[in-house]
C-alpha cells in the first residue's frame, strides 16, 4: 500500500508536468515491448498521454496507477490498459517486474467505435488469467529469439490483439470522453511541435497562429485538456533538456540557459529553483559529488 502521503505528493509533481510521449513500434515488429523503467523502484512518471494503447503487466511486485483523478494499485499478475490520448501518471515506489506493452492506434482501426476512437474498460474481466499469460509468453518470445521467433511472436501478439477486441472494448462510450479525445489529438500535434522547437522564440500567440487557433482558445485547450498552461508547458520542456545539458557537464550555466530558450541564467535559475527547488549551480555541484 501507498502511503496517503506519498499519493499525495506523487498528484502534486504530475500536475507540474505534462507531457505528450511518442511511441514508435519495433521495427518489423506491429508493437513496442519492454520492461518498465521503474523497475528498480523510487520512481515516478509524471501526467502524460500517447496515442497509442499501452499495457502494463506487473509480474513481480506492485505499482500505482493515476487516471482522471482515480488512484489503481496493481500488484503481481495484474495489468492495466491504458487507452489512447487517456492522461495518466505512474508510482513506482518499489522494485517490480512489469512488461510494458504499446499498441500504435492504427492497428486496432477496423473496430473504431468511431472516427479514430476505441476504448477499453480498466476494469478486471473473466479472461485477465489468460491475457497475463499471453503478455508473459509474447516476452519470453521475444526476449529468446530464437529461430523463426518473429512468426511466434506476432502470433501470440495477435492472440493478445484479439482478446482486447472480444474482452475489453467497450461499445458505449460518452460523448465528453470522445471530445476530449480528439482535442488531446490536436494537442499531440502542438506538443511535438514545442519539443522540436523549444529553444526558439516560441509564443501562445505564435503557435496559435501556426495551428489555426486564437490564443484565448489555445490557451483554454492547455488548460482544460492538459491540466497546465502553455507557458508552464513549454518551461518543462525546457528545464528538462536544460538538466540533461547541466549533467552532461559540457556547458556553462548561461550556455545551458541559451541552448534551451531561457533569457539568460537568471531565467534559468528562477525556473530551475521552482521546480527541482535547488540553483542550477547547486545542482551541478550534486553531480560532481556523485548525488
Amino acid at each position: 500500500m501507498i502511503p496517503a502521503r506519498r499519493a499525495r505528493e506523487g498528484e502534486k509533481r504530475s500536475r507540474m508536468r505534462f507531457s505528450h510521449e511518442l511511441i514508435v513500434p519495433e521495427e518489423g515488429l506491429p508493437f513496442k515491448l519492454f520492461l518498465f523503467e521503474g523497475r528498480e523502484g523510487n520512481y515516478f512518471r509524471e501526467k502524460h498521454w500517447h496515442r497509442s494503447i499501452e499495457i502494463f503487466a506487473v509480474c513481480e511486485g506492485e505499482l500505482s496507477f493515476f487516471i482522471d483523478d482515480k488512484q489503481w494499485r496493481l500488484s503481481a499478475d495484474q495489468f492495466m490498459i491504458v487507452n489512447s490520448n487517456e492522461v495518466h501518471a505512474i508510482d513506482s515506489p518499489l522494485p517490480n517486474e512489469t512488461i510494458v506493452l504499446q499498441i500504435p492506434l492504427g492497428m486496432f482501426e477496423e473496430y473504431f467505435t468511431v472516427e479514430q476512437f476505441i476504448w477499453f474498460t480498466h476494469e478486471p474481466g473473466t479472461k485477465d488469467n489468460r491475457l497475463m499469460e499471453l503478455l508473459k509468453e509474447l516476452y519470453r518470445v521475444y526476449t529468446e529469439r530464437q529461430i523463426g521467433y518473429n512468426l511466434k511472436v506476432k502470433s501470440v501478439f495477435y492472440n493478445i490483439m484479439y482478446l482486447l477486441i472480444r474482452e475489453y472494448r467497450l461499445t458505449r462510450i460518452d460523448q465528453d470522453s470522445v471530445r476530449k479525445n480528439r482535442n488531446l489529438d490536436r494537442l499531440s500535434a502542438i506538443t511535438s511541435y514545442m519539443k522540436e522547437n523549444y529553444a526558439g522564440e516560441i509564443t501562445l500567440e505564435s503557435a496559435a497562429e501556426i495551428f489555426g487557433y486564437s490564443p484565448t482558445y489555445l490557451s483554454r485547450m492547455f488548460q482544460k485538456y492538459a491540466g497546465i498552461t502553455f507557458k508552464n508547458y513549454l518551461q518543462s520542456i525546457r528545464l528538462r533538456y536544460a538538466l540533461k545539458d547541466l549533467e552532461s557537464g559540457k556547458y556553462s550555466i548561461t550556455d545551458t540557459a541559451l541552448r534551451n530558450g531561457f533569457s539568460g541564467s537568471r531565467g534559468l535559475a528562477r525556473a530551475f529553483r521552482k521546480t527541482y527547488g535547488m540553483l542550477p549551480s547547486e545542482y551541478c555541484e550534486k553531480t560532481r559529488n556523485g548525488h
